[in-house]
């Protein structure tokens, strides 16, 4: 199994420092965040993808805006999306992305998730998280679909005008900050929220030691201008229940909500409470809820997480992947819209999931109640859970896993069209994009895998240079 989350502290490079190794053009790189984007007068719309870099065989990572219908040589092209009475066809290969150099940007190494952001009064705005040298959030421009522009910078490598948030000014023994920043999400006022994998210890480097405390966060920032003081950090510690690192977030109008990351390392972790799930009052940040779905669903931590509307203005549906054991949990959540100060979420259900389940998305349709994506990265599969039906109902295979080499599923992007849909999945190990079609979203275990971008990471360029020992 690979993980996602290095000890960066024990990280060789790879190769030698004093040779520049500029990242690939043609290729993605250990994809981690992607986004799908529909686009006026385009077929098939614009990818962005980040590139995690997670062997660092070269000098950072990546994000580059795809334009789907230039993807392809002629005679292979990205075809249209799959109708329902259309045989299944063989899965296409396109391994020519196709760039453009306006269309790419450098960033840090090991990537996370990737927030879009569209802006009322100006140009769409993408955010990358990366967990290596500095825990940067990057901000990115996009003056047109295929354009990228990085924030605070005039050269294409963002780093340059990043915000790290672990160099903090007012720091007090090393806190705040936020090391492995991972989960990134925007919410209706254009603030940035941000997750970060890894308990901060205090005093830096501390770590294990009798004497170090621990505290972990969520970041608020502004998406319109990077700044960062230490007024930012949220704490999403509760006396006496379990701490670790956070994982995945969303924010709505009023409420954020955290998934929890466990931390067997962490003094005083307790064997039967978990950290799932915080949710966090923005209009009273002190105010932190725990609302102990660990108590009904007993798993190791979570993952990725999605919410959707069951009665407009009364009630919701929350759902998080979760590990060990590996399940999608069904929370019902009441008193969450904006004019309330009592939310209160509820198993109501959970469905057994393959291994390694990560990322979840939902796919609206026009009848029924929303679609649930969740990657699954250590099968090598994505589920699709039916809600109208209440299981999964199709597991679709993104690759053959072989030990290491294995796919890895992990981000999860969707072109909504009419009753159909297309699903983008980034690889992680193997480097290419999967995609699948739902051509009838009434009938989605009609899902299939269609097709493949981009060249396989352990084949040409990357190919030559030796990975870092895990």
């Amino acid at each position: 199994m690979r993980p996602l989350l290095l000890s960066l502290a024990l990280l060789p490079l790879a190769c030698t420092e004093a040779d520049p190794r500029p990242p690939p053009t043609d290729r993605f790189i250990y994809p981690s965040g992607i986004f799908h984007r529909a686009v006026a007068g385009s077929t098939n719309g614009v990818l962005y993808v980040a590139s995690a870099n997670f062997d660092r065989c070269f000098d950072q990572g990546t994000v580059m805006a795809v334009d789907l219908d230039a993807v392809g040589a002629e005679g292979n092209r990205l075809p249209p999306i799959a109708s329902a009475s259309a045989p299944a066809q063989s899965v296409l290969t396109i391994p020519q992305l196709n760039v453009a150099e306006q269309s790419r940007v450098s960033i840090q190494s090991y990537s996370g998730e990737l927030a879009f952001w569209n802006r009322p009064d100006a140009a769409p705005r993408l955010f990358v998280t990366a967990r290596s040298d500095g825990d940067f959030l990057h901000y990115i421009d996009v003056p047109e679909p295929t354009r990228l522009a990085c924030v605070g910078s005039s050269s294409a490598n963002c780093a340059e005008g990043a915000l790290s948030l672990s160099q903090v000014p007012g720091q007090q023994k090393d806190l705040p900050r936020a090391p492995a920043p991972f989960g990134v999400a925007v919410d209706p006022q254009g603030a940035v929220w941000v997750t970060h994998l890894t308990a901060a210890d205090s005093p830096a480097r501390s770590r294990g030691s009798k004497d170090a405390s621990y505290e972990s966060y969520v970041v608020r920032l502004a998406g319109d201008t990077p700044a960062i003081s230490t007024s930012d950090f949220l704490p999403l510690s509760i006396p006496d229940l379990p701490r670790g690192g956070s994982n995945s977030v969303i924010a709505d109008e009023r409420y954020v909500f955290v998934s929890g990351r466990y931390d067997a390392l962490l003094p005083g972790v307790s064997a039967a409470r978990r950290f799932l799930l915080r949710v966090l009052d923005k209009q009273n940040p002190g105010r932190l809820v725990d609302p102990g779905l660990d108590l009904s669903f007993a798993a190791n931590d979570a993952r990725g997480l999605a919410i959707t509307d069951l009665v407009p203005g009364q009630s919701r549906r929350l759902y998080l992947a979760v590990r060990s054991p590996d399940a999608l949990l069904i929370v019902n959540a009441e008193g969450t819209e904006a004019t309330s100060a009592s939310p209160q979420l509820t198993v109501v259900g959970s469905v057994p999931l393959p291994n390694g389940p990560t990322e979840v998305r939902l796919i609206k349709r026009p009848s029924g109640r929303d679609l649930v994506l969740v990657s699954c990265s250590d099968a090598g599969v994505v589920a699709l859970y039916d809600p109208d039906v209440g299981q999964v109902v199709s597991q679709i295979s993104v690759g053959t896993v072989q030990g290491a080499r294995g796919p890895r599923p992990f981000g999860l992007a969707v072109q909504a069209e009419a009753n159909a849909a297309r699903v983008f999945v980034s690889n992680f190990g193997d480097g290419r994009i999967s995609i699948i079609d739902i051509p009838d979203l009434t009938s989605p275990q009609q899902a299939r895998l269609v097709a493949y971008l981009g060249a396989r990471q352990d084949e040409g360029q990357s190919a030559t240079c030796q990975e870092v020992q895990q």
